[in-house]
């Protein structure tokens, strides 16, 4: 069995390897998570080392999972612009694999997108970091040995903790004030999923293109009970009755990678 290569291994990348215990993996990180029995790590700073040297050069699949290095534009630009442009010399030229993921995200789209958005969308980026990464997808499509899959989630959380709910533990008095009246968000459990699932799957075509990753968008008040209900959602935030834009995740249910 080849083993799969996830470059940028971090939460989401632990998660994948934990939900598949009989593959192999190698993980590229600038630190180093726990350890899984079944992952070599190699840690590696793409932005300031050049050099990688694998145990490996043949690989079923490769996961990137780039982060910006700053929220900053210069952070986007280095996270995702610099290091890939180092990665994929270093794969057009040393390594061989079969498939290709990326993970991005759904900052690619903006407001003018409006609401059910679909991969049919043509993204319309609310600010220069979401071009950073619209820029980064069309870098890594056109110098791939592959057509990659690209996934874009929205707005991540973790099943067992929330940002409503640390601000809530952290109540100092102050409201939070919200910029819209709803939440597009994706779950890391399933974002892991359909990642485990695409590496697993044995059709001679996988799925590639872009692939939104979202839940129906919830309002927030809909969204704080799930985490705090033994709170009141109007003692710690202020609502917005500015509408966001919102995705249909049809082609996602379609996949079968949710299964």
């Amino acid at each position: 069995m080849k083993k799969v290569l996830i470059i940028g291994y971090g939460d989401i990348g632990r998660r994948v390897a934990a939900s598949l215990p009989d593959q192999r993996f190698i993980g590229v990180s600038r630190s180093a998570p726990s350890n899984l029995d079944n992952v070599t790590f190699i840690q590696q700073d793409w932005i300031n080392q050049s050099s990688l040297t694998l145990p490996s050069s043949d690989f079923s699949t490769i996961v990137l999972i780039l982060k910006p290095t700053s929220p900053d534009l210069d952070g986007y630009k280095q996270g995702f612009l610099d290091a890939s442009y180092k990665i994929m010399d270093f794969f057009n030229n040393y390594i061989s694999y079969e498939r290709l993921l990326i993970v991005t995200s759904t900052r690619v789209y903006g407001i003018g997108n409006g609401r059910n958005i679909t991969e049919a969308s043509q993204p319309l980026p609310d600010d220069q970091q979401g071009r950073v990464i619209l820029d980064y997808e069309n870098f890594i499509s056109n110098e791939s040995k592959v057509v990659p899959l690209i996934l874009r989630p929205s707005g991540l959380y973790d099943e067992k903790k929330h940002w409503m709910q640390k601000h809530v533990d952290t109540f100092e008095g102050k409201k939070y004030v919200l910029r819209f009246n709803e939440a597009n968000m994706f779950s890391r459990d399933n974002l892991a999923l359909v990642i485990a699932n695409y590496i697993c799957r044995k059709e001679l075509a996988p799925i590639s293109g872009p692939l939104i990753c979202s839940e129906k968008a919830l309002k927030y008040s809909e969204i704080f009970p799930l985490f705090c209900p033994e709170h009141s959602f109007e003692d710690f935030f202020i609502s917005s009755d500015n509408i966001a834009k919102s995705f249909d995740p049809q082609k996602l249910l379609n996949s079968g990678l949710m299964r």
